[in-house]
């Protein structure tokens, strides 16, 4: 590293900025966020620090044959160029709900915001430790001479974030994906109270529809803050005056968002606030359907 600088080892795959959007800053400066276990079913009884959770050690690190890093924290230092992008955009939504006029805009989001949250959304999705896994054990599959080590560097290659390898990105998952979600409307949905709750896998998509084109997800849910949430959907599914602006949520709306919350975590829940009865309640619900869901299968 240069000028001696220590290498970042804990990488995550939520990164902190993210969280503090649905965190309690103490007198200290620290970020404090409630987290509900799924496994346990129970709320942890001490808000934990954001720096403490969701990542893992060398996640993105590339391995040459001796076991030693290739280009050590390339991958993880590009990352935290686009969380620092997306953070500038989530912090600008935010003061807007402070506006009245901006309320009320029909283009809330300039064309580089969209970009922005795009391949922040994106990238979420492609970092995560199962996506890899995922990816390692397709490659070794599918080819029993590549080692362990093999299948996960052309994994970390293939889900490398843009501008890392200009040479290679046209030819990585990321930037396919990141094309079925460019062309998307976009709604920035509102709450009164920071009630909004998010997990340790955030983005909520449904599958495209088999005969589209462009293999666009039908939606996106995406909760960007404790009060705001990020809508995506294929334009000509929305009128073009609700394309770019904010839209009150309901209660109903915020309910249903919680459970999609709560049915695309893998173990954790997080919230600003202790969960409430009504909250724990549909992610009990949303967590037994989805256990019958599967034992019917």
């Amino acid at each position: 590293m240069p000028n001696g600088e220590k290498p970042t080892e804990n990488e995550h795959f939520i990164p902190r900025v993210y969280f503090r959007g649905f965190a309690e800053i103490n007198d200290s400066g620290k970020a404090l966020l409630w987290q509900y276990s799924l496994k346990a079913m129970k709320q942890i009884p001490v808000p934990v620090d954001v720096g403490d959770i969701c990542f893992e050690k060398n996640l993105y690190e590339i391995k040459g044959s001796n076991g030693s890093f290739i280009a050590q924290n390339t991958i993880e230092k590009t990352f935290g160029k686009i969380e620092a992008q997306a953070g500038e955009v989530i912090q600008s939504i935010e003061k807007k709900t402070h506006n009245a006029n901006c309320l009320n805009c029909p283009t809330i989001l300039s064309q580089d915001d969209k970009s922005y949250l795009v391949i922040f959304i994106t990238s979420l999705l492609y970092r995560d430790p199962a996506t890899i896994e995922s990816g390692i054990s397709f490659l070794q599959e599918s080819n029993h001479s590549m080692t362990g080590r093999e299948a996960r560097n052309f994994t970390l290659l293939n889900l490398l974030p843009l501008g890392v390898d200009p040479s290679w990105d046209e030819k990585t998952i990321i930037r396919t994906a990141i094309n079925s979600l460019s062309g998307m409307a976009f709604q920035i949905g509102i709450a009164d109270d920071d009630v909004i709750m998010t997990s340790d896998r955030p983005v909520v998509m449904w599958p495209p529809k088999d005969d589209d084109p462009y293999n666009r997800p039908r939606a996106v849910v995406f909760p960007l803050t404790s009060k705001l949430v990020l809508y995506l959907f294929p334009l000509e599914s929305v009128d073009s005056i609700a394309r770019n602006c904010f839209v009150k949520l309901s209660q109903e709306q915020i309910d249903e968002i919680h459970g999609y919350v709560a049915a695309c975590a893998r173990h954790w829940i997080y919230s600003k606030k202790p969960i409430t009865k009504e909250q724990l309640k549909i992610i009990v619900n949303t967590r037994n359907k989805m256990h019958s869901d599967v034992s019917k299968e």
